[in-house]
């Protein structure tokens, strides 16, 4: 049966009901009167260690949505409410039998499981109270491993070494699951493809009450992998192309580890719309035994020409904006990519005030753009299959509120992934940065651009990132660590000379970032996802007093930031818009599935919409020694997520609870008028915040 109840049992339910011997059957017959009941509350007692979340995710019945829910439900649109959750005594029944089933697999022998159901006549509901005495839980005395003598000394020490299993551990049957699936995942990157176990047994003894756990291991033979045949829909595809991206060579032992990375490295390098690698059926007679491998390979255009519209996040804000690329993913062979593309945006829409663009053109303070033009070249396949190199030249110009930036770029990156989850990259940046039209009312000149407009800077910067999220547009499990070193000003110092005459900044830069999701069971109805940001640049010569870069510097407040400012408009300084070298960011946010299972309304999913609950810290600092609590601004707001196939589009209000540069006695919420003090600011974007 389904987890939510319908309204569809029968009195003959009832009555079957009735005549099971069962607690609930007996107090059913005993108690409930004709009709139908809700589930009011659904009660643990619990006399052991386990908490009571756990053994409520075991339970099919489940307690009525909220009145109001309901009420929905019934009245107004099924599907935009929650329908009530009625008693049904054999799925309760059921519930028994799997929590004392629940409590046997985890040691629990002797455990025992009692119910009371009190029935209220007149409003028609029931609370369900049960009462479970966990006793003496049995442990693992007595663990035997079989047939693991013949492996090969490497293969026993990575299955003895990592068990998860051990004696005189408590009884827990899913964990012994676990252990038969990793031992048998060693065995298939270890050339034992065709190992298996002959069921583990588990035996419990009155005397003691603990368990003797046997896994019987069948290894069988041991393979390498054989010959490689390619198939494609071209012809003329370079087969060293493909096979330098493989992480295995014929007569190497089988791993299927090894397999999967080296699909993953044919999809990454881009000549190919999909490639697989398949494993053929095992030839036992040769020695040794071997498996044949077959990649099938579709290509992509070679070359072409592809118009853009661009949706992005940039800066923390909405923009809107157009492009065109070209790309040559086979430039003079070696599967090298050499890609231009030509890009405008309109950045922070949602504040741009359109009649005064219409009237002032660019000198509209409101009209925020940017314009690039890029040239990239990109060698897949840098000394291996794991390293990679790309050169990139471009010029930006950049229009904000305050100042306008032109920049020339010239860099030379490196990305390495070192693990399934791990990358790093190592780029080196030539840039030349000119900045005009500086309001000098509205930014402090010697701290934004320094002794003059221009600077040429030399960076070198080092990331880490670490990804093991579930979802790429909208993850609800798992976690994104990244950590970046930057230094600027030694290459220039080291060579003794300004080269272009041009002032350049001597300072390094850290910072990291963590965003972290859980969810409940690993189902998106509600999904935590919590972000801390913090990053610190400081000059390190004296002598030398050229501020950080604009380009270089960190920015806070906007969409992707402290909600309850626009895009860089917070700081604890005069302007925010000039940037800082200090941030420090958190985010705590709640996902909710509001109509989950709801079907369509006309062309909405309403599976998809989802409502969001937020909170927002941090600020912007030109320096460590200027944090202080007091300064620390707090946003708080709610929002709306609707998901489609190119990420979530997003809607969120966000409001000031702590503005530390608001009046002394305006900074807090509760001190203004919330309708006319609230200083709401509404986010529009594509993607989740965070």
């Amino acid at each position: 049966m389904n987890n939510r109840l319908r309204l569809v049992y029968s009195a003959a339910a009832i009555i079957l009901a009735i005549l099971m011997s069962s607690p609930a059957a007996d107090a059913f017959q005993n108690k409930s009167p004709s009709g139908l009941y809700e589930v009011n509350s659904i009660a643990f007692k619990i006399d052991g260690a386990t908490p009571k979340d756990v053994y409520r995710e075991v339970l099919q019945t489940a307690e009525t949505p909220a009145r109001f829910w309901t009420y929905v439900y019934n009245t107004i649109y099924k599907k935009l409410g929650s329908m009530p959750e009625y008693f049904d005594p054999i799925l309760f029944d059921g519930d028994v039998i799997r929590l004392r089933q629940y409590l046997k697999d985890h040691g629990y022998s002797h455990a025992v499981v009692d119910t009371t159901l009190s029935f209220d006549n007149e409003s028609k509901r029931v609370d369900l109270t049960i009462s479970i005495r966990e006793n003496r839980r049995s442990v693992i005395d007595t663990l035997k491993i079989l047939g693991v003598d013949s492996l090969a000394p490497e293969v026993q020490k990575e299955i003895f070494d990592g068990m998860l299993v051990k004696q005189g551990d408590p009884y827990v049957k899913d964990v012994l699951e676990q252990e038969q699936l990793r031992a048998l995942r060693i065995f298939l990157n270890n050339g034992y493809t065709t190992a298996g176990i002959d069921g583990v047994t588990a035996t419990t003894y009155y005397s003691t009450d603990n368990w003797t756990v046997t896994f019987p291991y069948r290894p069988g033979k041991r393979y390498v992998f054989g010959d490689v045949e390619m198939s494609s829909n071209q012809d003329d595809v370079d087969s060293t192309i493909v096979f330098r991206q493989l992480d295995f060579v014929p007569g190497e032992i089988y791993n299927e580890n090894k397999k999967v990375e080296s699909e993953q490295n044919l999809n990454r390098i881009g000549i190919f719309e999909s490639a697989k690698i398949e494993s053929q059926n095992p030839v036992d007679t040769a020695a040794p035994p071997f498996i044949p491998i077959r990649i099938l390979l579709r290509s992509r255009d070679l070359q072409e020409v592809t118009p853009e519209l661009l949706v992005d996040d940039e800066n923390n804000a909405f923009n809107t904006g157009l492009g065109v690329g070209y790309n040559n993913r086979n430039f003079f062979g070696q599967a090298r990519n050499l890609s231009a593309r030509m890009r405008f945006r309109l950045q922070s829409v949602q504040d741009l005030n359109f009649s005064g663009a219409f009237k002032e053109g660019v000198n509209e303070p409101t009209l925020l753009t940017k314009s690039d033009l890029q040239m990239q070249m990109v060698q897949p396949y840098f000394f291996s299959n794991k390293l990679s190199a790309s050169w990139t030249i471009s010029a930006e110009y950049e229009k904000q509120k305050f100042y306008n930036l032109n920049t020339l770029r010239n860099r030379i990156g490196l990305t390495n992934k070192f693990a399934t989850y791990t990358v790093g990259f190592a780029d080196w940046n030539l840039e030349r940065v000119g900045i005009s039209n500086i309001d000098t009312t509205k930014v402090t000149r010697n701290d934004f651009s320094g002794t003059r407009e221009k600077q040429f800077n030399s960076i070198l910067t080092l990331t880490v990132q670490r990804d093991k999220t579930n979802d790429v547009f909208s993850p609800s499990l798992g976690f994104f660590h990244s950590v970046s070193v930057e230094e600027a000003g030694l290459i220039p110092k080291l060579l003794g000379s300004r080269g272009s005459g041009l002032p350049y900044a001597e300072y390094y830069k850290v910072s990291f970032l963590v965003r972290q999701y859980f969810s409940d069971g690993g189902t998106k109805s509600v999904v935590w996802a919590l972000r801390l940001h913090a990053g610190a640049a400081q000059l390190y010569n004296p002598q030398n007093k050229e501020p950080v870069p604009p380009t270089r510097k960190f920015f806070a407040g906007g969409s992707g930031s402290i909600r309850g400012w626009k895009s860089r408009d917070l700081a604890a300084f005069g302007n925010p818009d000039q940037g800082g070298n200090v941030i420090l960011e958190g985010n705590i946010e709640t996902r909710i599935s509001l109509f989950p299972r709801s079907g369509k309304l006309w062309i909405m999913n309403l599976d998809n919409l989802m409502g969001v609950m937020f909170i927002d810290y941090g600020n912007l600092w030109n320096g460590l020694a200027e944090i202080k609590g007091s300064s620390i601004a707090i946003a708080a707001g709610f929002g709306l997520r609707y998901e489609t196939f190119v990420g979530p589009l997003r809607f969120d209000l966000g409001l000031r609870v702590y503005d530390p540069k608001g009046a002394p006695d305006r900074q807090w919420l509760f001190n203004r008028k919330l309708l006319t003090e609230s200083f709401s600011v509404i986010h529009i974007g594509i993607g989740q915040a965070f």
